[in-house]
């Protein structure tokens, strides 16, 4: 019986030895693969730790801006997309506002994207003087977007 057991134990640990030499050179080629997710968790993560930066910085302008007519009161929230959009969230008080007035707010927050992103999407001089594409909701609805062939002009859906 102890025989039996002793090459069993050996067989088995003979089938483990192979099975190991034969499966690993497949998980080495799987993960050489996998080079591409890597790529694009670490745009993530780019990506994510410049909208954490730039919620902070904006959280620290509208603490720190006692003008109530500052750009940073009718903004509720600023965020960067990973296509180099903007989605800019507004509050009612926007919508009071003229049209040049909204205009100039949009493209100081935009500017204070670009300038507080920078160091993640490495902005060219481009971005600065055209400024990006940028959407703008208001309570949860679609407000407007910017003018596709001019980032600092606006067209209203409401």
């Amino acid at each position: 019986m102890k025989k039996n057991a002793i090459r069993i134990f050996v067989l088995l640990g003979l089938i483990l030895t192979t099975y190991q030499t034969i499966i690993n050179p497949t998980i080495i080629a799987a993960e050489s693969s996998n080079k591409g997710e890597v790529r694009i968790s670490k745009a993530e993560n780019k990506l994510r730790k410049a909208n954490q930066l730039l919620s902070q910085k904006f959280y620290t302008k509208q603490q720190s801006s006692h003008n109530s007519r500052d750009w940073s009161k009718f903004v509720k929230n600023l965020r960067l997309l990973k296509n180099n959009q903007i989605e800019i969230y507004v509050n009612n008080n926007f919508s009071k506002l003229k049209e040049s007035q909204k205009q100039d707010l949009l493209n100081r927050a935009q500017l204070f994207v670009i300038r507080t992103t920078d160091q993640f999407k490495d902005f060219d001089q481009s971005a600065y003087l055209d400024g990006l594409s940028a959407v703008i909701f208001c309570d949860g609805e679609y407000l407007g977007r910017s003018k596709y062939l001019d980032n600092k002009d606006y067209v209203w859906y409401k």
